[in-house]
């Protein structure tokens, strides 16, 4: 019968795969293996065949993974071991300026609350109020017959310079056509005041609508987060 080595404990270095310490007995005698066996019972012999030269490939491959590692280990320690220690000294070192800057704009920021909620209350209360349409309608109309009160005087005094009669036709139908030019005018103008102050009133409450009163309250320490 073969002799075997049976190892019951192994400890070796990680870092180097030297074997530090080992308990092993020498044995001698039958060794029962898992090789399977035929149908109905019958027994089964097993045979063993050790590829000595794929192992000594492996272990040479493995003593060179562990080079490689050791190589690696090497130059982390040598350059970035202490590019990462000072680093981490540098935000040590940086942390109280951090903090006490942190702390100031928090006080800033209670200091400005009161004025921003007041003014977020404002904004929201005139986005919800609006402009007045009536008044832009009346504004622009008022705009249009001071502009062509100009022009009627105007008219007046060039046909009395050229000597036409007030009372004649052909005056008068020079004042019809400029009261008809103004009329259209003034449809106008009143129109769209009202289609602009109407669009300006959704606007209003559309922005109103998208206001968030707490980001728009501590928007100055955002820049803290994340």
């Amino acid at each position: 019968m073969d002799t075997r080595i049976i190892y019951s404990s192994i400890t070796f270095d990680m870092t180097t795969g030297e074997v530090l310490a080992c308990i092993a007995e020498d044995y001698t005698g039958t060794v029962a293996e898992c090789g399977g066996g035929k149908g109905g019972g019958g027994s089964s012999s097993t045979t063993v065949t050790v590829d000595y030269g794929y192992n000594a490939r492996m272990a040479s491959i493995s003593e060179e993974q562990q080079d490689w590692a050791r190589e690696y280990m090497d130059v982390w320690r040598d350059y970035y071991k202490p590019y990462e220690i000072a680093q981490a000294q540098a935000n040590l070192d940086v942390l109280p300026l951090e903090m006490g800057l942190y702390k100031q704009t928090l006080n800033s920021a209670s200091q400005l609350l009161p004025a921003q909620t007041e003014a977020s209350q404002k904004f929201l209360a005139q986005s919800v109020n609006g402009v007045d349409v009536n008044e832009r309608m009346g504004l622009a109309k008022a705009d249009v017959a001071s502009a062509w009160k100009n022009v009627s005087e105007q008219n007046a005094r060039e046909n009395a310079r050229m000597g036409v009669n007030p009372n004649s036709g052909r005056f008068q139908g020079v004042q019809a056509a400029l009261g008809t030019q103004q009329a259209a005018q003034t449809a106008g103008a009143v129109t769209q005041a009202r289609v602009g102050a109407e669009q300006e009133n959704y606007d209003r409450l559309l922005k109103a609508a998208q206001v968030n009163p707490v980001t728009s309250t501590l928007q100055g320490t955002q820049f803290l987060k994340g």
